[in-house]
């Protein structure tokens, strides 16, 4: 729209040019103010048709910057003529920017996508060690442990009659085999009667010869014996008194080689032998402590010992005995109440003594 309004000022007479820029008429218009720029460009087209000389130039020059024209005076102000001669003070007037013209920003090709390169992982630094600090903090007080759960129970498993029978005659054997170790094994012992002095002395002779078994010679044996006269017989008896003394000297010799405490022990592993099947005689030690003895005992062994119970059989002498102990009345089983208790005292010091062991009474402790 410039080049062509300038196009149309150009081609103008010089002579409108002229009256458009003379200041005096008065006359201001906003687009004579671009007839400079209009004649700039003119120049720069090289356009032949216009020739613009000195005459022209000035006033034009001279308002390019005007915005408004001076107003004539007043007759009733009393101005001067001179003051409205004066050049009005012009002030630059900025053009009005023009929008820029949009950019057209052509679309970007996409790229061809690249092979992703494998990401490498940094390694972690180690970490930096605190400084231990200077003053010490406070020991927390120690958290009291969880108390540990129970753990469940594992089912028992269920056995067969085969496996209990076998397990049982399992555990069986190894109680035997301890308790006959704690029992104690006897030393061996001469023959102790006529037939088994004469039954030894007949299987000793007979042990070299062949064909002879246990069953023939002890059978050989007992026909003998039966036919022998009293002088064998007496002879032989003579014999077992011999070795009887001899086996009790040896017996007696072999108890008091262990203490108190370790025969106590193998009578009660005895004991235990019998009620399992297993034949134990009790051992013989007279330095055992003697039973206890209650009221009834003493009474009774009274009974027994004055005669009126002869003929009488054991289990009835028993009870009657029994009858007059709980008839009587209780001044008369005074006396044997304390014998009952100078034997318990004397029961509690044997027992300490001797077993190293204590006699713990109860509330239904009774004599």
């Amino acid at each position: 729209m410039i080049f062509q309004a300038g196009r149309s000022v150009i081609r103008l007479p010089q002579l409108t040019l002229q009256r458009l820029g003379n200041g005096r008429t008065g006359l201001s218009s906003s687009w004579v103010e671009r007839v400079p720029a209009l004649y700039n460009v003119a120049q720069s087209q090289h356009y032949p048709d216009l020739i613009l000389n000195s005459r022209l130039n000035a006033p034009i020059l001279r308002r390019t910057y005007a915005q408004r024209a001076v107003s004539r005076p007043k007759a009733h102000t009393g101005r001067t003529t001179t003051a409205a001669r004066k050049a009005p003070t012009t002030s630059k007037t900025k053009a009005a920017k023009k929008p820029a013209p949009e950019k057209t920003t052509p679309k970007a090709v996409p790229k061809a996508k690249s092979k992703a390169k494998p990401r490498i992982t940094p390694k972690p630094k180690p970490a930096k060690k605190k400084k231990a600090k200077a003053k010490a903090k406070a020991k927390a007080k120690p958290k009291p442990k969880p108390k540990p759960k129970p753990k469940p129970e594992k089912p028992k498993k269920v056995l067969t009659e085969a496996q209990e029978s076998a397990l049982t005659t399992k555990q069986l054997k190894a109680t035997t085999k301890q308790l006959k170790a704690t029992a104690l094994k006897r030393p061996h012992e001469t023959p102790s009667s006529a037939w088994n002095v004469y039954l030894a002395e007949k299987m000793r002779a007979g042990r070299g010869v062949t064909g002879n078994s246990f069953a023939a010679l002890s059978k050989e044996a007992s026909s003998e014996y039966r036919q022998l006269t009293p002088e064998k017989v007496e002879h032989y008896n003579h014999l077992a008194n011999q070795n009887r003394a001899a086996n009790a000297a040896a017996h007696r010799q072999w108890i008091e080689s262990h203490t108190p405490i370790i025969i106590y022990d193998a009578n009660l592993a005895r004991q235990q032998l019998r009620r399992l099947g297993v034949t134990a005689t009790p051992l013989q030690d007279h330095r055992q402590v003697i039973g206890l003895r209650k009221p009834y005992n003493y009474f009774y062994q009274g009974r027994l010992q004055s005669g009126d119970f002869k003929g009488l059989g054991v289990v009835e002498a028993a009870k009657l005995i029994g009858r007059e102990w709980k008839g009587l009345p209780v001044g008369e089983k005074k006396p044997f109440e304390d014998l009952a208790a100078q034997d318990l005292a004397r029961y509690v010091q044997e027992r300490k003594t001797v077993l190293n062991k204590d006699v713990k009474q109860n509330a239904s402790w009774k004599l």
